[in-house]
C-alpha cells in the first residue's frame, strides 16, 4: 500500500518512517508536517493509507478527514491523548494508535488497513443506475432505487430492499465508494440510507419504511443540508 505520514512532530515522522521501512507491505510516498500539505498529496498521488496525527495546527486530523471524499484510503489516527479516540471512530478510520506506538501495535493496525484495501470492491460491481453483487457464487443485479439502506455486521453488509435484504461480504468504506453520492448518505459508522427514502427524522434518528435508524452527531448537519427543507 502507498502511504504518508501526517504530523507535526519530526521525532514521530522518523519514527513512523523506520516502522514503515520494516513492514514489507507499505510503501512510503512522503511525510507531511501538516495536514495542509498532506491534503495536496491526496488528490494528486495514489495514496491507499494515512498515519494521520490528531493535533496539527494549521488543520486538525478531525478537520482533515471532513476534506476526504466517500473512496478516501484507509486512515489509521496517531495521538497522545485518548479521549479522541471516539470522535475518531465516528469518522470510521481503521485504528487508532496512542504515542508512543510499539511496532507490534503498528502492524497490527496496518494488517487490519491492509485487509480492508484487499477487499475493497471485491462484490460489487455499478453500473450506472444498479449495482452486481456477489451472493456465494453467483452475481444479481439489484436497482440502486430500491435499495432502502446498508448495514455493516462485521466483514460483510447488508443490503435493505422493500422485499429482499441481501448479504454480502464487503466492508462500508467499499460500498460507499461504489454507490452514487448524491443517492446517498453515510449517516452513522454502520449504516448508508438512501436520501429518497427517508420518511421522518427526529433528533438523532431517521426512519426508513419501518426501520429507525441512528446518526452520528457528526453527519447529521451534512445530512441535513442536502435534504430540501422548508
Amino acid at each position: 500500500m502507498n502511504c504518508i505520514i501526517v504530523d507535526d512532530d519530526e521525532m514521530i515522522r522518523l519514527d513512523l518512517e523506520e516502522k514503515i521501512r520494516q513492514t514489507m507491505t507499505l510503501n512510503l510516498v512522503a511525510s507531511c508536517s501538516s495536514a495542509i500539505e498532506a491534503s495536496g498529496l491526496v488528490l494528486s498521488r495514489n495514496i491507499d493509507l494515512i498515519f494521520l496525527d490528531v493535533m496539527m495546527p494549521g488543520m486538525t486530523g478531525m478537520e482533515f478527514m471532513r476534506t476526504l471524499s466517500a473512496s478516501r484510503p484507509e486512515v489509521i489516527m496517531i495521538t497522545s491523548n485518548k479521549e479522541f479516540a471516539a470522535e475518531a471512530f465516528d469518522y470510521d478510520v481503521t485504528d487508532f494508535l496512542i504515542k508512543p506506538v510499539s511496532y507490534e501495535r503498528f502492524l497490527k493496525a496496518v494488517t487490519k488497513a491492509k485487509r480492508n484495501f484487499d477487499k475493497k470492491g471485491t462484490s460489487i460491481n455499478t453500473i450506472d443506475d444498479h449495482i452486481f453483487i456477489k451472493v456465494s457464487s453467483r452475481f444479481i443485479k439489484l436497482e440502486l432505487k430500491n435499495i432502502q439502506y446498508i448495514e455493516a455486521l462485521a466483514d460483510y453488509v447488508t443490503i435493505y430492499t422493500s422485499t429482499d435484504k441481501y448479504t454480502i461480504h464487503s466492508t462500508m468504506k467499499g460500498i460507499e465508494s461504489t454507490l452514487p453520492a448524491n443517492e446517498f448518505a453515510r449517516v452513522h459508522n454502520s449504516f448508508i440510507v438512501r436520501i429518497d427514502k427517508i420518511l421522518a427524522i427526529e433528533d438523532n434518528l431517521i426512519t426508513i419504511h419501518k426501520t429507525t435508524i441512528p446518526v452520528s452527531r457528526n453527519r447529521l448537519k451534512p445530512l441535513m443540508q442536502r435534504l430540501k427543507l422548508i
